[in-house]
């Protein structure tokens, strides 16, 4: 009797250990980016309401474990009661009331959680606001998880000038019909007012679609529009004040196989413009290679620039097909033979990447590299025929006027270079700001468009689709996202897919030391103490 009573009380006390720690507690031992245990961060720099939403977070997961060490001391006086009634009787009341207390301390956290989110949604636009600003939940999921790859403005961006373009980058090739339309139109094509709506929610005013200039890519995977065109009675906002604008894309839409490409909801987002415009040239901030550096064949051909460049005269093809793509040359020298490859843009439109048609070999993922022509000497010239989001022309030789090609040469050598990248430092896991950028700094230049939504995922946990979006500053890549919900847990995922710009991809591995700062597993991938894991 003694002995089923014992098992009993360990039974009660296992399932209480396993089920009634806080949440606090279990979420945070998830390794956000499959890759290592993160460095902490300080509450210096939190909004209010996210040190609050720490403190109650704090607060009931202490109440939690002080419950749970209560009912395993009323196990001990059970278990120790040797058959007395007195101690058994202690035992059951000490029990009953740990657990009525941790009903409570549950309960208390799921109206904190209800109260939190709501007061979140209230003033940030979220759920209960009546739609609304940016910053909020509001939006539907199209970008990152989406069929949206990239647009300009961004999410929630500021100081956009008034004389700006707006552009939008499908993942896949959309209906033409649904998103642009020579009906009712004072140009070739509009945007379908059925489907594209841009507001001017700060006065509540609808724009003029006859007057949203569209352009459609031959691809039919990027959109522009353009509110103005050479008129500037159109220029988004005015002179006197910030304006703030939604972009709405509505759920008919359709991709080119006939799929929808929203949910229930379509896809929106805000924008804030300044009363200012822009009338500075973009220039060339930095290349790589850089000039006169002798590199391995595989290198790609980088060009990042001062802002948002135009992507319909930024990016195409050279193949020696007409019509070609010349914006942008990469020509062997002395013969100016031009070589042939496609011209990317990524990195939120500010950075273009050469990549030859070349195929010389595989990484060790086993993912295409492509090269360039051995032992050979290279000029690559960016033409001012590209324009910045605001139509200005490219300011080539840096003298603070449109207009004007930037050149420089390289050269190349007769090796391979297949090196993998690494993992140098990653952002904290735990304490995540709700509207910071989670960061992942490797120890080589990246490719920029392999950091795309293809390769970089972020999820609510387990596979909620959200809205993120991604950028690159060398070898730091920045996942920015909506913003977060309090109290619930993220998960952000990186693929073997990354590449570095010798096109070698990421090995990713996963340490499950805890007290590990960064990853140090891949050398060679994942042969480290404590790691596992293996390519895409």
């Amino acid at each position: 009797m003694l002995k089923s009573k014992k098992i009993t009380v360990f039974l009660i006390i296992f399932i209480a250990v396993i089920f009634l720690l806080p949440s606090s507690i279990l979420a945070q031992t998830n390794d956000v980016l499959g890759t290592s245990a993160l460095a902490n961060s300080g509450l210096g720099t939190r909004d209010i309401k996210d040190t609050i939403v720490q403190i109650v977070n704090i607060f009931l997961g202490f109440l939690g474990i002080l419950a749970v060490l209560i009912i395993l001391y009323g196990g001990w006086i059970w278990m120790t009661s040797q058959g007395a009634a007195d101690k058994i009787d202690k035992a059951k009341k000490i029990i009953l009331n740990a657990v009525i207390g941790l009903i409570i301390i549950l309960a208390s956290y799921a109206i904190a959680r209800f109260i939190i989110y709501q007061i979140y949604g209230a003033t940030n636009g979220g759920p209960g606001a009546g739609g609304g600003a940016g910053g909020g939940y509001h939006g539907g999921v199209g970008i990152g998880g989406g069929v949206i790859e990239n647009h300009y403005p961004a999410r929630n961006a500021s100081d956009v000038p008034r004389n700006t373009n707006i552009y939008i980058t499908f993942k896949e090739a959309m209906k033409e019909e649904d998103l642009i339309t020579s009906s009712d139109c004072e140009f070739d094509f509009c945007a379908n007012p059925d489907n594209i709506i841009l507001t001017d929610a700060t006065n509540d005013q609808i724009f003029d679609n006859s007057k949203l200039k569209a352009t459609l890519s031959a691809d039919k995977k990027v959109l522009g529009l353009n509110p103005y065109d050479t008129d500037a009675s159109f220029h988004l906002g005015n002179q006197n004040e910030q304006t703030n604008y939604n972009m709405a894309l509505g759920n008919e839409i359709k991709k080119e196989n006939g799929d929808l490409a929203f949910g229930s909801s379509g896809y929106d987002w805000n924008f804030m413009v300044s009363s200012q415009l822009d009338l500075t040239p973009p220039t060339v901030t930095s290349v790589i290679p850089v000039a006169s550096s002798i590199n391995p064949r595989n290198t790609v051909v980088q060009i990042n620039f001062s802002e948002s460049m135009n992507p319909l005269f930024a990016a195409g093809v050279y193949d020696n097909n007409p019509p070609d793509f010349t914006n942008i040359t990469v020509a062997q020298n002395p013969a100016g033979t031009l070589v042939q490859g496609q011209y990317l843009i990524s990195n939120q439109y500010k950075t273009v990447e050469f990549l030859t048609n070349d195929l010389c070999g595989t990484n060790s993922c086993g993912g295409n590299v492509y090269c360039l022509p051995a032992n050979e000497e290279f000029l690559t010239t960016v033409t001012d025929n590209l324009k910045d989001m605001a139509d200005n022309i490219l300011d080539g030789d840096d003298d603070a006027t449109p207009g004007g090609s930037y050149s420089w040469s390289f050269s190349t050598n007769n090796t391979i270079d297949l090196t993998p990248p690494k993992i140098s430092s990653m952002a904290n896991n735990t304490n995540v700001e709700l509207t910071g950028a989670i960061t992942v700094v490797f120890n080589k230049p990246l490719l920029s468009s392999s950091i795309n939504s293809s390769n970089i995922d972020f999820v609510k946990s387990p596979s909620t689709a959200i809205n993120y979006w991604l950028g690159l500053s060398t070898d730091k890549i920045s996942i920015l996202h909506d913003k977060l919900e309090p109290l619930t847990e993220y998960q952000p995922n990186l693929s073997s897919r990354i590449q570095d710009s010798l096109q070698n991809c990421f090995n990713p591995c996963e340490c499950s030391d805890p007290t590990s700062s960064s990853c140090v597993c891949n050398d060679p991938a994942c042969s480290g103490a404590n790691c596992f894991g293996e390519a895409d």
